[in-house]
């Protein structure tokens, strides 16, 4: 492997959300989906090189940009992506928040199915929309679609289904038979879907593959918006950029008219990271999949060790979605934090309280350290 992974940056220094969160304590970060990787140097020597020249101000999207974007999913996923059907925005969240402005009248609903990150929810909350919560059934791990939930909840005010594939925080990586049941419904109760693929570079199971939403058929493609882009993979989380894919023209132009004066201008800087990273980074790229994989075997054979937690996947991702429903405790994230010093993400925040989250995006030494911490905090539980 090329590319040092162990390497331990200091990130306490750097006005870091994920390190700053228990910088008081002797707490080591594993919560929010920002990895401890330095990201590839073909990023950071572009970045260098920008700001060499000392001006920035407003910036059009690159077309080389949109090309190698539209290369690269091609390439991954065999989707045939057209230049007019993307819209660059300054990150995912802001195309949850805007498909909801998009598609749903007032009145109207999206359906989300949980657990699944927060802002799926917030979103149809903050455009003044509502939402229906369906339940993933825990297949022995695996966050999967109760299809029979989904129908019988569905009603004519719901306009609009959250697919987040793969799902966060489960890290399912949904198959042709999930995603057609979801795609049969859709139409036939005329639903769009707004498919959050933010994932999809980090495939970690050798015998699953990922699929676009909006790839299956010709509803899907006419009944979608797609949101992906670059910064969970190249690890630049925090940068403003992100694509939304709308084949449909009208919905198209309704949500570009939706971002007018309330959207930022994605700034120049992270155009240049994005390039970077889908034109050059492909060998680090590569190999941060050989390191997670490997990290998520220790954490697989560790966490199952045990008593009362138990993990299967993720299949794709960074993030390990570790159930403690057996663990005989109140509030296990508080546990975590409190008396193992590993600083989870809290599941109740997801949607189901007998979780946490677990970044293991980070050098291996780190991981080992809080599986070493966890393994001692439960051993001493009376």
């Amino acid at each position: 492997m090329k590319h040092n992974f162990d390497l331990i940056v200091s990130r306490k220094e750097t006005h870091s959300t994920k390190w700053l969160k228990f910088s008081e304590q002797d707490v080591i970060p594993m919560w929010i989906a920002d990895m401890d990787f330095v990201c590839p140097s073909e990023i950071t020597s572009s970045i260098s090189e920008r700001v060499d020249q000392g001006i920035f101000g407003y910036t059009n999207t690159p077309s080389s940009l949109t090309d190698i974007f539209i290369k690269r999913v091609k390439e991954n996923t065999d989707w045939t992506i057209n230049k007019d059907w993307i819209v660059w925005i300054p990150g995912g969240v802001v195309g949850l928040n805007v498909a909801c402005k998009t598609v749903l009248a007032p009145g109207e609903m999206a359906m989300v199915p949980s657990p699944i990150y927060a802002p799926f929810s917030e979103a149809p909350e903050n455009m003044e929309r509502g939402f229906v919560k369906t339940h993933l059934q825990d297949n022995q791990g695996r966050l999967e679609f109760d299809v029979e939930a989904i129908k019988t909840l569905l009603t004519e005010d719901i306009k609009m289904f959250f697919l987040c594939n793969p799902q966060n925080p489960g890290g399912t990586v949904f198959n042709q038979d999930e995603i057609e049941e979801i795609s049969v419904i859709c139409e036939q109760m005329g639903i769009i879907v707004c498919s959050d693929e933010i994932h999809s570079d980090l495939i970690l199971d050798d015998d699953v593959k990922h699929i676009p939403y909006a790839s299956l058929n010709s509803y899907n493609k006419e009944n979608s918006i797609t949101i992906m882009g670059p910064c969970k993979t190249f690890n630049i989380a925090g940068f403003p950029i992100a694509t939304a894919i709308i084949p449909n023209q009208t919905l198209r132009q309704d949500f570009i008219r939706n971002t007018k004066g309330i959207v930022a201008h994605i700034d120049s800087i992270a155009f240049v990271a994005a390039e970077a990273a889908y034109s050059d980074a492909k060998e680090w790229h590569s190999d941060l999949i050989t390191y997670l994989k490997s990290n998520k075997e220790l954490l697989l054979e560790r966490i199952n060790n045990i008593a009362g937690l138990s993990l299967r996947g993720p299949e794709a991702g960074f993030l390990a979605w570790i159930d403690c429903s057996n663990s005989g405790l109140e509030n296990p994230s508080e546990f975590f934090i409190k008396e193992a010093k590993v600083g989870v993400y809290d599941g109740a925040w997801f949607g189901d309280k007998n979780y946490v989250r677990l970044n293991f995006g980070c050098p291996r030494s780190i991981l080992e350290e809080a599986l070493d911490r966890i393994e001692k905090a439960f051993s001493q539980r009376n």
